[in-house]
């Protein structure tokens, strides 16, 4: 727990809300369905171009679209903090690493930090991957079609998040349920009834994860968890261990989903890339990065100023609200070539916010560039003539994927 006292949010007064709201028209015309649909995501570009730090009642807070003033926010720890009391992350997942603050957050992460380097990544689970994939698509391939979260990208990321910390998550639709009512909770709509399942399926979890400690305690493994709790050196509490891995569990799922299914909507929604990418299996990791750039699976990011400071040319007090949206963020023009093009081949691809950034980015960001596209390449090489059925537009404020993918092919 961190020693410091939470920062609350500023609450506003009707002069100064009004003063926001005139001071910042573009942002006070956004509603939170552009902040939700893939197709509205024209309005943020058009605030960005106006208002790259801008008020944006919809959200209660400020809100950043510009990719260099979001880059800032994310790495200046000393000014915009995660330690904050309305954070709902915080309020999903609880206490760990992604919303503590250095010094604890260094505590929390560093007894999972060794596993998820780029080597030790490649050497213990490369072949786990590309065989939980393989047997995936051998009950696949025959039936000629799917819908692909349920059937594929859900089984494939827990199978994998199980596969890599060692524990027993063989209930599917339980786990996908938890981590559903965790992302339903992230957004700020004022709604409490998201919040309401998100403290049971923590409970819950919980319960299962205290259960895994004490199983490897019993009997280590020589998985990650098992390492973790056995380590006389480890500093935290069960309880602590939990939470890290709640959220990293949170990463390996939610955003897998939805970097395998973002990745595959966009190849086949653009049939030259599609092309290029079976002509030269080279380019699959690009298009995996692309695809993210483009409809990242973590949209938006959350902070809170704990002191005052300036952001662009914008004065902000303690306890403000600042929102990151790096779907506009991956999305400027000033970074990233014609940005609304989903180009496999784009240099800077690599360059997306989807990871975050400074000491908060993803843990697991090798493990997913390891997953992604040994998924993607997988479905492209077994699944011959593969085509879209339906699809409805990516969606969500938090995390974004399709909520659905229908896919056929030759069987």
């Amino acid at each position: 727990m961190a020693e410091t006292a939470l920062v609350p949010q500023v609450e506003l007064g009707e002069a100064e809300e009004a003063e926001r709201r005139h001071r910042f028209p573009t942002g006070a015309a956004i509603e939170f369905a552009d902040l939700e649909e893939q197709e509205r995501a024209g309005a943020l570009d058009r605030l960005r171009e106006a208002e790259p730090v801008s008020w944006v009642p919809a959200l209660g807070g400020w809100f950043v679209t510009s990719y260099p003033l979001a880059r800032n926010v994310l790495a200046r720890t000393g000014d915009f903090t995660v330690w904050a009391e309305p954070n709902l992350v915080r309020a999903s997942l609880g206490v760990m690493m992604l919303t503590s603050d250095p010094p604890d957050h260094e505590r929390q992460r560093l007894p999972f930090d060794e596993p998820f380097r780029m080597r030790a990544v490649r050497e213990r689970f490369e072949g786990r991957v590309s065989a939980r994939v393989e047997r995936l698509l051998d009950d696949l391939a025959p039936r000629g079609s799917c819908e692909l979260g349920v059937e594929f990208t859900a089984p494939f990321a827990i199978g994998v998040a199980g596969d890599i910390l060692g524990l027993s998550l063989d209930d599917v639709p339980k786990i996908q349920g938890f981590y559903e009512a965790f992302a339903g909770a992230m957004t700020y709509d004022g709604d409490p009834e998201p919040q309401r399942r998100a403290d049971a399926a923590r409970a819950a979890f919980s319960e299962i994860l205290h259960g895994e400690l004490e199983r490897v305690r019993e009997r280590p493994d020589g998985s990650i968890t098992s390492a973790v709790v056995n380590d006389p050196a480890t500093e935290l509490v069960d309880d602590a261990i939990v939470a890290q891995l709640r959220v990293i569990l949170f990463g390996a799922i939610e955003t897998v989903e939805s970097m395998v299914m973002n990745a595959v909507l966009l190849l086949l929604e653009h049939p030259d890339e599609l092309d290029a990418v079976q002509a030269d299996a080279g380019l699959v990791p690009n298009a995996v990065e692309e695809g993210m750039r483009l409809i990242p699976p973590v949209a938006f990011i959350e902070r809170w100023t704990s002191a005052p400071t300036v952001l662009g040319e914008v004065e902000l007090g303690r306890g403000e609200f600042v929102g990151v949206s790096t779907l506009a963020a991956n999305r400027d023009p000033e970074v990233f070539d014609d940005p609304l093009r989903f180009d496999a081949r784009r240099e800077n691809a690599r360059h997306h916010l989807a990871f975050s950034f400074g000491v908060h980015h993803c843990l697991g960001f090798n493990m997913a560039r390891l997953q992604g596209p040994i998924a993607v390449q997988a479905i492209l090489d077994r699944l011959s003539g593969l085509e879209l059925v339906e699809v409805p537009e990516p969606h969500g404020f938090a995390f974004r994927r399709p909520s659905e993918l229908h896919l056929r092919w030759q069987s």
